[in-house]
């Protein structure tokens, strides 16, 4: 009947939830009234309250000491992951799209720019097209010109392409989003950077084993196909003077079949007058230091106390002499400089500083072969730095916009070279300033445009 009376007002929960809780078992008891019969387990503990009290469980009691027995298990140290410099993982997803978004808008850039340069050259000069067949000399032409202006012209397209790269990123939101995660201007400049020295790397090999090769046709058809000489003449002409040793002139006509026809050779003895003179329809190696000259006339100068001294003039068909130059030292490769690969410029540079040629315009073309590939990296990170520096601004650009901004850095750029090749041709500058000071203009403007941005 207790147990009844105490219960009676939680009955309905015991019925709906099965047992009831402790709070409910244990209601309407005071902390010292003890727990009624045949109710275990609500009553107040008599030992409760006291440091040693015994700790009491329901059921597992032993498993609970014999998990307080076994020795504490020690945390792992947590792997705390550094900052990447700059605000992105290397190599991660954004330097990978960046850099595939930059080589897609890159080749794009090239073909349509080098496709607009041969239209509007064709337009310029279709009335000098004519004869048989012309179309496929024409088609042939432009094929060895469109290499030759893909490799001038990559510097430019490499330039407006980090400049449309940078707006895409800026219209669609996504340079905001990357500066907001506090991601570098630098940091985006990584990939172009990378690409680019990729590019100047494979433009350096395009031009020693396609490029010049393609130059020299392209002229070649131009000469001998369409009449249009230029000044082909200066740079294949045949005669030249060399300076040999032991007071020899060599005058050399065009070189065939491994020797020169005609050959004069002068000999010169101190202070300065002329002693023998050889002319001969034919000059030609004939051994280890031994030169044969065929249909040849020698004269000899001799002094007398008679005006005009003492002439000798000897005639044979073959005429042998031994002098110490060789064919290599006296053989000099005709066209222009900058169809000569990088090997056969060194080697003229020498030779024609030997023999007394001028060599100004070979020691520009190597300079300038060797500063064309350098320029690519920072002319695409003067472009990619411009249109950062105009985002930081906040100041929202068009497509067009950015293309015109690239197009006026690449005349900066051509400005700078042609005045510098210019002064130097002419002696006003070292050679070697041609290979220097484009590319230093170009460092300038990308650290000028990433300290702006």
């Amino acid at each position: 009947m207790v147990v009844a009376r105490g219960h009676e007002a939680e009955g309905p929960a015991i019925r709906h939830g099965g047992r009831a809780s402790a709070h409910h078992r244990c209601l309407g008891r005071g902390r010292s009234q003890s727990a009624p019969p045949g109710i275990r387990g609500c009553g107040a503990d008599s030992h409760r309250g006291r440091a040693d009290a015994p700790r009491h469980r329901r059921g597992g009691g032993a498993v609970s000491e014999a998990r307080a027995d076994l020795p504490k298990r020690e945390p792992l140290p947590a792997l705390v992951r550094r900052p990447s410099l700059g605000g992105a993982r290397p190599f991660g997803q954004v330097d990978r799209l960046l850099a595939a978004q930059f080589v897609k808008l890159f080749g794009a850039t090239l073909g349509g720019v080098v496709l607009l340069y041969l239209t509007v050259d064709f337009a310029d000069r279709a009335g000098s097209f004519w004869g048989r067949a012309w179309g496929k000399a024409v088609l042939e032409l432009y094929w060895n010109k469109g290499a030759v202006v893909a490799y001038q012209l990559a510097p430019a397209a490499l330039i407006i392409a980090a400049a449309l790269l940078a707006t895409l990123l800026a219209r669609r939101g996504e340079l905001t989003a990357l500066f907001a995660l506090g991601v570098r201007p630098w940091r985006l400049a990584a990939p172009i950077a990378l690409i680019a020295s990729f590019l100047g790397v494979l433009l350096f090999f395009l031009g020693e084993r396609v490029v010049i090769g393609a130059d020299a046709r392209a002229e070649e058809i131009q000469v001998k196909r369409f009449n249009r000489w230029g000044d082909w003449a200066t740079y294949h002409a045949g005669s030249s003077w060399l300076r040999g040793e032991n007071g020899r002139i060599f005058h050399l006509g065009p070189q065939q079949a491994g020797g020169w026809e005609p050959a004069t050779v002068l000999e010169i003895v101190p202070p300065f007058r002329l002693a023998r003179r050889i002319d001969a329809r034919r000059l030609e190696p004939a051994g280890l230091g031994r030169w044969r000259f065929i249909d040849a006339v020698e004269t000899r100068y001799a002094l007398s106390r008679e005006p005009g001294g003492i002439i000798a003039e000897i005639r044979a068909d073959v005429l042998e002499e031994r002098f110490s130059e060789t064919a290599a030292e006296l053989e000099l490769r005709g066209g222009r400089p900058r169809q000569l690969a990088w090997r056969q410029l060194r080697e003229q540079i020498q030779r024609r500083a030997r023999l007394g040629q001028p060599v100004r315009e070979w020691q520009l073309a190597l300079w300038e072969r060797s500063a064309h590939p350098v320029t690519a990296v920072p002319a695409a990170l003067a472009g990619l730095g411009l249109i950062l520096w105009r985002a930081h601004r906040r100041r929202r650009l068009p497509l067009a916009g950015a293309v015109a901004l690239g197009i006026a850095l690449s005349m900066a750029l051509w400005a700078v070279s042609v005045v510098v090749h210019a002064a130097a041709l002419s002696g006003g500058l070292p050679t070697w300033s041609a290979g220097i000071v484009p590319p230093l203009f170009a460092c300038a403007m990308a650290a000028f445009t990433f300290w702006r941005s």
